[in-house]
């Protein structure tokens, strides 16, 4: 009895690969999500030992134990760090510039020994772009490799790290400069904003994958009804033939859960390539446990199963091969009430947020709120599909449109899950799409008349620096001039009012702002310069109403104008590490483009390249799911198609019902879901933000993810009403 049930045709052995196929597709995913999930925490405590911290130095202090630019202050168990950030062509570097006796006992994760004044320790992936580029772009600002930094406590194979070897009269006046006892025992702290995005992510993708997995059982349940007919016809039970499809289901869906969890340890190279944080993975930070694994499987076994029988059972499939058409029951507005408590959470969280209020479990509960509200949509949509289905019965002109109009008024549950897997995923698009306008919130200007040049390095000086200590500067000035591509180099001044050095006001000799070509300069010896002007905005120069003694003013910015090419930058970056220019307040010098990066660098920005590809995932799946839930829908109504062929509609009237039965649901609940998922995104990011993110106008990657899914559901729809001569042939009408 099974294997009449299961064996013996071409189209049986087609419909398990099918089942077995969405499922493994379904697996696959949910574990490569999982891993992923558990591989953002495991690489974040893997280098948190580059968050180490401590006592910041205390300048003059002559106590007992004070640390001082004497080496041996530091002992044994002490050292001095000053951690920055430095660029290489748009690319972060992590450096620590530390300052050890020989004799240190503290320790750093995977390096050998601690470096020493001129040496340093590089990640595998700085090394490389050190020995692939000129020693004056880039390895002259660290001096001599001691060692290689181990993968086992970086983030990723794409962490550009060093730890950099220094005196400690070097680091005793930086700001940064702080006293570390260990690098061994840093606490992991995880960014509850970054794993709620993360989990928000999964939950996006799994919600296509888990309608997919359910409209493929759903297939498998239409085609089969004339077998278990058959069955029902000798002398099977009702109970029989849902065992059957029970155990059918089971075992296709084990089958294509395995399969899922092979594929899954295979394709974890290539998602590991995902970027995050500009960092992609280690393959193994992907990798699930075992346990995960066989819950995953079991969960997705049970699940399509159930499902199957459930569905069997349900149909009550008679000997004869007719189904007793249940009567749907029509849905009633408390299917919106899910929908209304989603938007209820996020929207009672925004206000708290934005009122200053304290909110526990922050979270979890804007996951709580998020799931609620897709549920919430997928409740909602048959409600409004019926609506749609009664103003197409009533207003519609043609036979056509008066047969799926009515179908949908008769059947909006069974219609609109046909759909729901691209209703879903145009809702995800929205919010992901949404979510990632807010990374260009901020972003520099453009070059433009009177702003700044992209392509200028700005450096800031240590603001204790006197008049009188200017001849350094002018040496360095020297020595940046002559290097190959950069234009000018520039100094900015500042003036002590009395209560310390006024940095609003920023003055410069008038023959250096003719220099930088910004715009008309007035006749003045010295000048001042809007400050915003180095963040991007228009320059004004106004003549200088403090002073027109030069000798009184204080270096504090020194700007250096390149050809835009990658390699005069580096090179004057370089320079400007090596030399004595930036005094002991150190920082990197970088263009308009690296600060505005430094802005950016948020969690919904980190997550902007996930979000479209989850878009790509989801709108596939759901374009998948739409085909098969058509066919499926096709197939279960074969017989009433095949009658109507019989009374004279042709193959062409079929499909305009087809087609139309897939428009209205889809007509019907798109543009909520677009709204929705906008204002989804603008409530998340305000949450979890403080109000500091906001969403903004999306950009064409949306358009063509909406237009890819408009492409896709006509392409399935297209895929399914090819089948119609061969499924609404008279042998579909045959009874006995």
């Amino acid at each position: 009895m099974v294997r009449l049930a299961v064996i013996g045709s071409r189209g049986a052995w087609g419909r398990l690969l099918g089942i077995t196929a969405g499922v493994a597709v379904g697996v696959t995913l949910a574990l490569l999500l999982g891993g992923a999930y558990q591989g953002l925490d495991a690489r974040d405590e893997r280098s948190s030992w580059m968050n180490a911290s401590g006592e910041y130095v205390v300048g003059g202090d002559t106590r007992a134990g004070a640390v001082t630019a004497d080496m041996a202050s530091l002992g044994e168990d002490r050292v001095l760090l000053a951690p920055t950030t430095d660029r290489h062509d748009g690319a972060r570097i992590v450096r620590l510039d530390l300052a050890a006796p020989i004799t240190s006992s503290v320790t750093i994760p995977g390096i050998a020994h601690l470096p020493q004044p001129g040496q340093y320790y590089a990640s595998p992936a700085l090394i490389d772009r050190i020995a692939q580029l000129p020693a004056d772009e880039l390895g002259d600002r660290f001096g001599t490799l001691a060692g290689s930094i181990s993968d086992s406590v970086l983030a990723s194979p794409d962490s550009l790290v060093v730890v950099v070897g220094a005196d400690a009269s070097a680091l005793i006046e930086r700001s940064a400069a702080q006293i570390v006892t260990s690098f061994t025992d840093v606490a992991y702290r995880p960014s509850t904003n970054y794993q709620t995005v993360a989990i928000v992510g999964a939950i996006a993708v799994l919600f296509p994958v888990l309608l997919l997995v359910s409209i493929v059982t759903g297939l498998g349940a239409s085609a089969r009804r004339e077998r278990f007919a058959t069955l029902r016809l000798i002398g099977a039970t009702p109970r029989t033939v849902a065992a059957i499809a029970t155990l059918e289901t089971a075992a296709t869906s084990l089958v294509g859960a395995l399969i899922g969890v092979v594929l899954a340890a295979l394709l974890r190279p290539v998602a590991a390539l995902v970027s995050v944080d500009d960092e992609v993975f280690f393959p193994s930070d992907l990798a699930v446990t075992p346990f995960t694994a066989a819950v995953v499987v079991a969960l997705t076994v049970a699940t399509s199963a159930v499902t199957a029988g459930w569905r069997i059972r349900r149909a009550d499939i008679g000997p004869l091969g007719q189904t007793k058409q249940r009567q749907e029951k029509t849905p009633s507005p408390l299917r919106l009430l899910p929908l209304a408590g989603g938007l209820g959470i996020l929207t009672a969280i925004t206000v708290a947020t934005l009122a200053e209020l304290p909110v526990p479990h922050l979270g979890t509960l804007i996951i709580i709120g998020f799931t609620t509200t897709t549920v919430g949509l997928l409740m909602a949509g048959p409600y409004l599909t019926l609506f749609a289905g009664r103003i197409m019965a009533r207003r519609s002109r043609t036979a056509a449109g008066v047969i799926a109009g009515n179908r949908i008024r008769r059947t909006p549950v069974a219609t609109f899950r046909s759909v729901s897997g691209l209703v879903v995923a145009v809702f995800m698009v929205s919010v992901f799409a949404a979510a990632a306008t807010t990374a260009d919130v901020g972003a520099a200007p453009g070059d433009g008349p009177g702003r700044l040049p992209i392509s200028t390095l700005i450096q800031y000086l240590d603001p204790t620096l006197d008049a009188v200590d200017f001849a350094p500067t002018e040496e360095v000035r020297a020595r940046l001039a002559a290097i190959s591509g950069v234009t000018h180099v520039t100094t900015i001044f500042t003036i002590d009012s009395g209560n310390g050095f006024d940095t609003s006001q920023l003055l410069m000799l008038a023959d250096s702002a003719n220099d930088l070509s910004l715009g008309p300069v007035p006749p003045a010896a010295v000048v001042s310069i809007n400050s915003d002007a180095l963040s991007g905005a228009t320059a004004v120069f106004t003549p200088s109403a403090e002073t027109t003694d030069v000798a009184a003013l204080t270096p504090s910015i020194v700007l250096i104008g390149t050809d835009g090419s990658t390699a005069a930058i580096e090179r004057a970056r370089t320079a400007l590490q090596t030399g004595a220019i930036a005094g002991t307040g150190w920082l990197p010098a970088g263009t308009r483009t690296d600060h505005a990066d430094d802005r950016l660098q948020s969690m919904a920005a980190s997550f902007a390249t996930l979000a479209y590809l989850g878009i790509g995932v989801a709108t596939l799946i759901a374009g998948l799911s739409l085909a098969i839930a058509t066919i499926s829908a096709m197939i279960d109504r074969r017989r009433m198609l095949a009658l109507l062929r019989l009374h004279g509609m042709n193959l062409a009237g079929l499909r305009r019902i087809i087609t139309l039965e897939a428009a209205a649901p889809l007509l019907a609940v798109m543009a909520l879901s677009i709204g929705l998922g906008f204002l989804v995104a603008e409530l998340i990011l305000v949450g979890l933000t403080g109000g500091g993110r906001s969403v903004g106008w999306p950009d064409a990657r949306y358009i063509g993810a909406l237009t890819a899914s408009a492409v896709l559901a006509l392409t399935a729809v297209a895929a399914a009403v090819s089948r119609l001569g061969k499924n609404t042939d008279l042998a579909a009408i045959r009874y006995e």
